[in-house]
C-alpha cells in the first residue's frame, strides 16, 4: 500500500525538495502553497498519512492548521511534522503541544526525514 503525503508549504523549492525526498522513499506526494487551501485539499481529496507542514505562509500559518484539524475529529489522528526554518527549543515544545506529531527543521534532508 501507498504511503500519501500533503505537503504545504508558500515556497516552491522547499515543496519541491521535499517531494524529491518523499517520493525517493515511496511516498506518493500531493502538494498546496497554503494553509487555507490544505484545509480545502484535505476535506475534499482521500486521506493522507501524513502533512508536513510549513509554519509560516502568509494565508494561515501551520498552527492554526494544525489546531483546525485536531479540532476535526476526522483528523484528530493524522500524523501532522511541523516543517519550519525557525525553531528553537521553546517553539519546538509549543508546535507539541498545540497538537504537532514532531518537528523537522528546513532545510531537510534525507536523513531527517
Amino acid at each position: 500500500m501507498t504511503r500519501r503525503v500533503l505537503l504545504v508549504d508558500d515556497v516552491q523549492l522547499n515543496r519541491k525538495l521535499a517531494n524529491a525526498f518523499m517520493s525517493k522513499m515511496g511516498w506518493e506526494t500531493m502538494e498546496v502553497d497554503g494553509g487555507l487551501l490544505a484545509l480545502e485539499w484535505l476535506r475534499s481529496h482521500p486521506p493522507v498519512d501524513l502533512i508536513l507542514l510549513d509554519i509560516s505562509m502568509p494565508d494561515l500559518g501551520g498552527e492554526e492548521v494544525c489546531q483546525q484539524l485536531r479540532a476535526d475529529p476526522n483528523f484528530r489522528h493524522l500524523k501532522i511534522i511541523a516543517y519550519t526554518a525557525h525553531a528553537g527549543h521553546d517553539d519546538i515544545q509549543r508546535f507539541l503541544a498545540n497538537g504537532f506529531d514532531a518537528t523537522l527543521i528546513k532545510p531537510i534532508s534525507s536523513q531527517r526525514l
